[in-house]
């Protein structure tokens, strides 16, 4: 069956499709020993596709699982390499789920902590993560000092940044903690480091980052670096 690179690569369970095309543009996949071109078609029975010079193969479907990690800070989105000695979220995953090769739906960066979604499922990935899907993620946000009213009209409104435009859903003032003014920030779209490039714009900084929700599905009493097995009801919540 003839299938777009970026999604045989997240059917495989190799990569998500956006990861896919940056590993295109960064030369490191082949279809047939060429150079891959985003949105080429492969047929894996008869296309040799090749990433890092090892050849991906597309594998039995096998049950969708999806975990829920609460992210420790100081641990970095991506899969371990010999050339990193760097902790992972994959480090994360326990037995008897550790064989498999999961994706996570939506980083977190190294200095932010929270929920995050794992699954070897790359169409559930996609699903959770394509802005068409209108998920609404919610995050605690402790800041360096306090900003005003005025600044989170601002960010309502949206912020042009970098070329992309950066926009919170909601935003809500909570007590603050050890002196700190903290916000609860409802957004949907998710651009790269969307949180603390729309608070630099309010000439402030971010202290801590805490994802707290996707969907209706709440990280709760999940200890840090402990990992939850979700439900098919789970599962829905993080769609409702």
């Amino acid at each position: 069956m003839l299938l777009r690179i970026q999604k045989f690569l997240s059917q495989c369970g190799y990569c998500s499709r956006r990861a896919a095309e940056k590993f295109i543009l960064e030369s490191r996949i082949t279809v047939n020993d060429k150079p891959a071109t985003i949105g080429q078609m492969v047929d894996d029975s008869r296309d040799m596709v090749k990433v890092d010079s090892i050849r991906v193969r597309q594998i039995q479907r096998k049950e969708t699982i999806a975990l829920m990690l609460n992210k420790p800070r100081g641990v970095v989105c991506t899969h371990p390499t010999k050339h990193s000695p760097e902790k992972t979220v994959f480090d994360y995953i326990p037995p008897p789920f550790s064989h498999e090769r999961f994706l996570y739906c939506g980083r977190l960066d190294r200095d932010s902590q929270g929920m995050l979604i794992l699954s070897n499922d790359g169409d559930f990935v996609q699903k959770l993560t394509h802005p068409s899907s209108n998920i609404s993620k919610i995050y605690h946000v402790t800041l360096s000092h306090p900003i005003g009213p005025e600044h989170g009209a601002k960010m309502l409104r949206g912020i042009e940044d970098g070329g992309e435009y950066l926009k919170a859903e909601k935003i809500i003032e909570l007590p603050t903690h050890n002196g700190h003014q903290v916000l609860e920030m409802h957004l949907k779209q998710g651009r790269r480091h969307e949180i603390r490039r729309m608070i630099e714009a309010c000439g402030c900084h971010v202290h801590r980052l805490k994802r707290m929700q996707i969907g209706q599905l709440k990280l709760k009493n999940l200890g840090i670096g402990h990992v939850k097995y979700l439900t098919p009801k789970d599962i829905d919540c993080l769609f409702a």
